[in-house]
């Protein structure tokens, strides 16, 4: 039951952190330095992924939340997920050819979807790391 509170966990700190990475054209709070979007375009939003797995990543190793066998695979996810957004926009744009208000919804899911996959990432890579480590070493 902790495993998956921690899940959830880390789903909802996720979307915390990019709304405020984030923001909006009416933002009262202010944009962070070298951290929030700068515009909309897809390489910022990759930035703003990756500035958000990782900040969500350091609080939870600096609260003791993120154990140590778990780091590669989650420096491996945090590559892994930000690499695959322009496929996934791209997709929502040039093969479903979404427009708005539909295409907001498909971005907007992506808020929660994308921390989802990357728990299913990391947990896939650490089975993985750990079934080698066992292999090496067993």
């Amino acid at each position: 039951m902790g495993k998956l509170l921690g899940k959830f966990g880390f789903v909802g700190t996720n979307i915390v952190v990019m709304v405020l990475l984030h923001g909006n054209s009416k933002q009262v709070w202010p944009k962070i330095p070298y951290l929030s979007l700068r515009n909309e375009s897809t390489g910022e939003h990759v930035r703003l992924l990756f500035n958000t797995l990782g900040l969500t990543t350091l609080g939870q190793a600096l609260l003791g939340r993120l154990p140590r066998e778990r780091w590669l695979a989650r420096i491996l996810t945090l590559g892994i997920i930000p690499a695959a957004l322009p496929a996934i926009i791209a997709i929502g744009q040039k093969v479903l050819r979404l427009k708005p208000p539909v295409a907001e919804v498909y971005n907007l899911a992506m808020v929660p979807l994308l921390p989802i996959a990357a728990i299913f990432i990391e947990d896939a890579l650490f089975s993985q790391i750990a079934q080698s480590d066992a292999a090496q070493h067993g």
